[in-house]
C-alpha cells in the first residue's frame, strides 16, 4: 500500500486486469477472446480519423482574411511612415532655403537703403540724367478765380456688387 500511495500520479491499476473482467471473461472464454485490462485496440485507419480535427472552412477563411488585412495595414503603416519622413525632410530643406533667401533679401534691402539716400539721388539726377535743381525764378504760382472750380466725380467702376448691396441694406434700415 505504501508503494501505491507514492505513485499517485501514475495509476497503474488501469492497465492491470481486474477481477471482475477476469470472472466475466472466464464464463465467456469460449465466445470471446480474453481482454487484457482496459486497453482498447483501435485500427490504424480509425485512429487517424479520430485524431484528425474537423476544420470549419468559414473559420479558416476568416482567419486568413484577418491575417491578410492586418498584414496590409502593417505594410501601409510602414509605407506612410516612410513617406511622412521623406516629406518632413523636404520641408526642413525648404525651410532652410527660405531662411537663407530671407537673409539675402534683408542684406540686399540694406544695400539698397544705403544707396538710396537723398544725396545719391541728387548726384544721379545731375550727373547721369543731366538735370539741375529748380531755381526760385522757375517757380510760378497760379490762382483760381471763385468762378472756376474743379469737381471730382466719384468713379462708378470702384463700386462693386458687395458695396452696392451694403449701401442698399443701410438705406433700408437707417
Amino acid at each position: 500500500m505504501a508503494g501505491e500511495n507514492r505513485n499517485l500520479a501514475y495509476d497503474l491499476t488501469r492497465f492491470e486486469e481486474s477481477e471482475e473482467i477476469l470472472m466475466s471473461s472466464a464464463g465467456k472464454k469460449s465466445k470471446k477472446k480474453k481482454k487484457s485490462g482496459q486497453i482498447i485496440n483501435i485500427s490504424q485507419g480509425s485512429s487517424a480519423r479520430a485524431q484528425r480535427r474537423k476544420r470549419n472552412p468559414f473559420i479558416i477563411f476568416s482567419v486568413l482574411l484577418l491575417t491578410v488585412v492586418l498584414a496590409g495595414v502593417a505594410i501601409m503603416m510602414v509605407h506612410f511612415s516612410a513617406q511622412i519622413n521623406e516629406l518632413n525632410n523636404q520641408i526642413t530643406e525648404k525651410n532652410k532655403r527660405l531662411t537663407e533667401l530671407q537673409n539675402e533679401e534683408a542684406q540686399y534691402q540694406l544695400q539698397i537703403d544705403s544707396k538710396m539716400t537723398d544725396s545719391f539721388v541728387k548726384d544721379y539726377a545731375e550727373k547721369k540724367l543731366n538735370m539741375s535743381p529748380m531755381k526760385k525764378a522757375q517757380k510760378q504760382f497760379i490762382s483760381l478765380s471763385d468762378g472756376d472750380s474743379g469737381t471730382v466725380f466719384e468713379d462708378d467702376s470702384s463700386k462693386n456688387i458687395i458695396s452696392t448691396v451694403m449701401e442698399a441694406f443701410n438705406s433700408v434700415f437707417m
